[in-house]
């Protein structure tokens, strides 16, 4: 919800502050370079402390600085509570998903939960940041700060602990280097990362560009959201039961190149609309994807692998928006969607390469941990199906 929460109240904030698009995308980058950053360390210092402890402490420093937005006085002030929010945020996502998989008898299913609720998430905080925009830009960050408030209580006293007693096992820098030298991680984590900025630059970007008020703006990304929710935890789980993860990435990975193309093209903005909405369905599949299939090939403890795959992929979301407002004021206003496209489609050619499906069959078995057994490959007509059924899901939620 703090991702999304800045969302509608973007052009608002420029126009108040006098910002330029640059200056307010600062907004998304400190927030998420922070968070990125950020990443490493915890997954360090979780080892020893725990999971629920540290995402206690989490919701209190997102609490406090979120708190503090709705005070900022300037850009400066507001980038730098953003960036002390990452913080708190660098410390959820680098354990809400070891506890879910801890609390959860299936990875994948605790997988599905947490981009569902990240999906839900992002729906609900454009909505609240476009309802309460219209009267201030800064009642979405105080509406925030109560809302994480609540969820600092719940986890504080009524979330169970599941390793609580169990001797905790230290992790160091060794083997998070180990984790960036193995080959199936390192490729995966990467195009996680090119995925991400064009990720981020729908999500932060594209608001600046549709000339819309905050409250229309929280309502297109109100649906965005729930088809994020819908294909990460839904969709995802119906193509995962018949193909594995990095058999469907590609396919899901060029559909979204496809969305991105055409948003470089598209002249209306109703078409913007749905094509931003329609893009939220395939970000929630690709976005499940890409976890299920890091956290199923690294050998290493799950809390190393999510804090340096969110360090990874979070450094692409974190240059997307400030690159963009450059881009954009110095190119064109569509330049960055073509940017998110290149980047979209060098991700699906790894991706592609990685399965074997361009020729190369003997990649994949290089990247194939001991613990994970092998599906068949995808072969011409099994490809045409699932393309067709990406596509299909796309045609019915339109």
């Amino acid at each position: 919800m703090g991702i999304g929460v800045v969302d509608p109240i973007l052009p608002v904030i420029a126009e108040s502050i006098g910002a330029t698009h640059w200056q307010v995308e600062m907004l998304f980058t400190a927030y998420i370079f922070t968070m990125a950053v950020m990443m490493i360390p915890v997954g360090l210092v979780v080892s020893r402390v725990g999971d629920k402890q540290m995402m206690v402490i989490g919701l209190g420093l997102v609490t406090i600085f979120s708190l503090l937005c709705g005070f900022a006085a300037d850009i400066p002030q507001l980038s730098i509570f953003r960036a002390g929010w990452g913080l708190g945020n660098a410390t959820f996502f680098a354990t809400a998903m070891t506890l879910l998989i801890a609390l959860t008898p299936q990875a994948s299913t605790a997988v599905g939960l947490y981009e569902a609720a990240i999906g839900l998430g992002m729906a609900g905080g454009p909505l609240i940041g476009g309802l309460l925009g219209q009267h201030s830009w800064r009642y979405p960050f105080i509406g925030t700060s109560v809302l994480i408030f609540i969820a600092f209580l719940l986890v504080a006293f009524f979330v169970y602990d599941p390793n609580k007693g169990k001797p905790k096992k230290a992790v160091g820098w060794q083997e998070m280097r180990h984790l960036l030298a193995f080959p199936p991680f390192l490729k995966g984590a990467i195009g996680g990362m090119l995925y991400y900025y064009g990720f981020f630059v729908v999500l932060a970007y594209s608001p600046l560009v549709m000339k819309l008020s905050a409250i229309q703006i929280g309502l297109v990304f109100f649906g965005w959201g729930l088809c994020l929710a819908y294909g990460s935890a839904a969709l995802a789980h119906r193509l995962e039961a018949k193909y594995e993860s990095k058999q469907i990435l590609p396919y899901s990975l060029l559909l979204f190149a496809v969305l991105l193309l055409l948003l470089a093209v598209a002249e209306q903005t109703w078409f913007m609309i749905v094509l931003i909405i329609l893009s939220g369905l395939v970000s929630g599949l690709n976005n499940a994807l890409f976890t299920g299939y890091v956290m199923e090939t690294s050998p290493y403890e799950r809390g190393v692998t999510s804090g340096m795959y969110n360090f990874v992929r979070w450094m692409g979301a974190a240059i997307a928006p400030v690159l963009s407002g450059v881009i954009g004021h110095a190119v064109s206003a569509k330049a960055p969607f073509m940017i998110a496209m290149a980047l979209s489609l060098v991700a699906f050619l790894s991706c592609l390469a990685q399965t074997g499906a361009i020729g190369n069959e003997n990649c994949i078995k290089a990247t194939v941990a001991d613990k994970t057994k092998t599906r068949p490959f995808l072969g011409e007509k099994q490809a045409c199906f699932l393309f067709g059924s990406l596509s299909s899901s796309l045609i019915i939620t339109l």
